[in-house]
């Protein structure tokens, strides 16, 4: 493979597409939630969030370096297909591009928006080196997507339901990710919570904002906001495995434990926003023709 066409792939691979896409589509499903009609303010939004998202796996790589060539060696940073120029110049563009295309939807999205790529920002060049509180910043981040997504509809309050559980369910993945990374992190010199407290002790720990998210998925049906579509998905593709994580997570927390919890979880996203989107679909197509 030429330089060029490694460089090319590189700028693709190191902004996490299909991480990217999930973003895009939890802003989408904030959007239904919050009853938007399908046109040019949620595909922005969409978008918006997506280079925001992009941007900050980039600025997240520079960062993360050195620990990257011990735990992920793979990545186009560690393996030389871009350099630090290239990257830097990259994450500017991204994290410039999303809160642009963020403030022409509005003041209440584009400062949104703005304080997200900030957000993403501090997080890799300090708060990830924090026992806690980074992954608490990402947790809320994620969960800002839906809330994102939700601006741009007349219902903005029910997209916060998605909003507060994507929260508890990203803030145990970090608390696995933060396990697996544990032995390039403790090289690198990190302080994060596995570093300080140990791998098991973190991913025991990770059981608790996972079981929350168990206790208060069946609540939006109970309540009335959300059908019986949600509950049964909820129910089985969610939960059921996010039960399963917390037995394996108490089990056996070493670090391989955690990776594979980690991956695992990465693909109960897509339940949860089948099971929120899904549900809203039907109320939402009336919509679309307005």
């Amino acid at each position: 493979m030429s330089r060029l066409r490694r460089g090319l792939v590189g700028l693709v691979v190191i902004t996490r597409p299909g991480n990217v896409l999930l973003t895009a589509v939890s802003v989408a499903v904030g959007g239904v939630c919050a009853e938007a009609r399908w046109g040019s303010p949620l595909v922005l939004a969409c978008l918006s969030a997506a280079l925001i998202a992009a941007g900050g796996y980039v600025v997240n790589d520079l960062f993360d370096l050195e620990v990257d060539r011990i735990n992920r060696p793979g990545r186009p940073l560690p393996r030389g297909d871009l350099s630090l120029r290239q990257a830097g110049v990259w994450a500017i563009t991204l994290l410039g591009a999303g809160p642009l295309l963020a403030w022409t939807l509005g003041r209440a999205t584009g400062l949104t928006a703005t304080g997200v790529a900030v957000g993403l920002v501090l997080y890799a060049a300090y708060l990830k080196r924090t026992a806690f509180v980074g992954h608490v910043l990402v947790a809320v981040m994620s969960g800002t997507a839906f809330a994102y997504g939700g601006m741009v509809g007349p219902r903005t309050d029910t997209s916060l339901v998605p909003a507060i559980l994507a929260g508890a369910f990203h803030l145990g993945r970090e608390m696995f990710k933060a396990a697996a990374d544990w032995l390039g992190d403790r090289r690198g010199g990190l302080r994060t919570m596995a570093v300080r407290w140990g791998v098991k002790k973190t991913c025991r720990l990770a059981i608790v904002p996972l079981a929350v998210v168990v206790v208060l998925s069946p609540l939006p049906t109970v309540w009335g906001w959300f059908g019986s579509f949600y509950l049964i998905t909820v129910t089985v593709g969610v939960d059921t495995v996010l039960l399963y994580a917390m037995y394996r997570a108490w089990q056996s927390p070493d670090m391989k434990t955690a990776q594979r919890l980690a991956d695992l979880l990465k693909w109960d996203m897509v339940a949860g926003l089948v099971a929120v989107g899904g549900d809203r679909w039907l109320n939402w197509l009336p919509l679309i023709g307005r």
